[in-house]
């Protein structure tokens, strides 16, 4: 590793700045960087696309992956931990098996509207291989998808959600809720964490540069990163598998802070279906495959869920350039990346520490 850091502390605004600083650090450090094109559009007609280097050997035997942007709104920060990390590597002196792939903006459609979802309103982190895959059922979601996304004709107060939301807990539990709202959710397009009908483009073109990048891999380690769950400021890396398992004790090694959404009756969030950095294992038959969503804690689940209520009306239903419905997506995006320098400045230098601590458990694969 050089010293030279590239933005830790002043996020990039928009998703055009943060694909520009992505693809100058690319330039900068010698790489190429390709550009995958999505057929959908940014504000001012803006070309969209999932931006992706390879650092270190071009086919990779040990292998670490890096996405950013799977929920477009959640995708500054771990932008800019990408752009530093291309300004701060050196694979000079791996192994000349180890590569590192880069992907930027797997939603770019989301970062550039703000949105959580992409064009189609879905869930690319639960839409993983779509076409290949049978949808899960998710009868909790049906009973509250109409007070979830309401049909009026006004942006509806936040109060009356939580306190309908509080009596769901009282009446069915907190897991039940949680669940419902968030594991995926397949018969409502319009709704929230909609996982599709078939695989989305965005997950279409991440598969193929997987499967081309890393065909010849035998190990390999992605790190998705994410906003919003956790402790603010803090990381947690989620694990899909038990307590225990060989993936739980990988992740621990590396983080010391997991979270294993199976078999957990701690665990503050569920297994979800249709996860992209979970999937890699599909497309890489030969590979013995580990990953995490990589969480950067921001504001408490209530505030969240309050925003999110407010933004899917407005995409729904409301106007963005009406003060009251902008000022709400606004409100949205905050809760993902705070207004916070202090914030920032955490989030960015604990995810520098946690993408060197998994190259090095990558490099240190026999």
């Amino acid at each position: 590793m050089n010293t030279r850091s590239v933005g830790v502390s002043s996020l990039p605004q928009t998703y055009e700045e943060c694909r520009a600083r992505f693809r100058r650090a690319g330039a900068d450090a010698g790489l190429e960087v390709e550009a995958l094109r999505l057929d959908a559009r940014g504000p001012d007609d803006l070309e969209l696309s999932i931006d992706a280097v390879t650092i270190g050997a071009a086919r990779p035997e040990r292998a670490l992956v890096v996405l950013s942007g799977v929920h477009g709104v959640e995708g500054f920060v771990g932008s800019a931990a990408q752009i530093d990390l291309l300004g701060r590597v050196d694979p000079t002196g791996w192994p000349t098996d180890v590569g590192v792939v880069v992907v930027h903006a797997v939603n770019p459609w989301g970062m550039a509207w703000g949105r959580r979802q992409n064009e189609a309103n879905v869930d690319l982190n639960r839409n993983w291989r779509r076409d290949e895959n049978e949808a899960v059922p998710n009868d909790a979601y049906d009973e509250l998808h109409s007070l979830a996304c309401p049909d009026t004709d006004e942006l509806p107060p936040v109060d009356e959600l939580l306190a309908t939301a509080r009596a769901w807990v009282a009446e069915r539990g907190l897991a039940w809720v949680r669940d419902a709202i968030t594991v995926g959710q397949y018969r409502h397009r319009d709704g929230l964490h909609f996982g599709g009908d078939r695989t989305e483009q965005s997950n279409r073109l991440l598969e193929a540069l997987i499967g081309e990048r890393l065909s010849g891999a035998r190990r390999v380690f992605t790190v998705d990163l994410h906003t919003g769950h956790g402790p603010c400021g803090e990381l947690t890396a989620l694990c899909d598998q038990p307590p225990g398992s060989d993936q739980e004790q990988f992740l621990r090694s590396i983080f010391g802070r997991v979270e294993a959404t199976t078999a957990n009756p701690e665990a503050t969030t569920g297994p979800k279906s249709g996860q992209i950095a979970n999937g890699f294992g599909a497309v890489l038959p030969a590979a013995a495959c580990f990953a995490t969503c990589l969480e950067v804690g921001t504001v408490d689940d209530l505030t969240q869920l309050g925003a999110t209520y407010q933004e899917q009306w407005v995409h729904r239903r409301g106007d963005r350039d009406n003060p009251r419905h902008a000022e709400a997506v606004w409100a949205y995006r905050r809760c993902f990346t705070p207004e916070d320098p202090a914030w920032a400045d955490t989030a960015a230098g604990g995810l520098r520490v946690a993408l060197v601590r998994s190259l090095a458990a990558v490099i240190a694969w026999g």
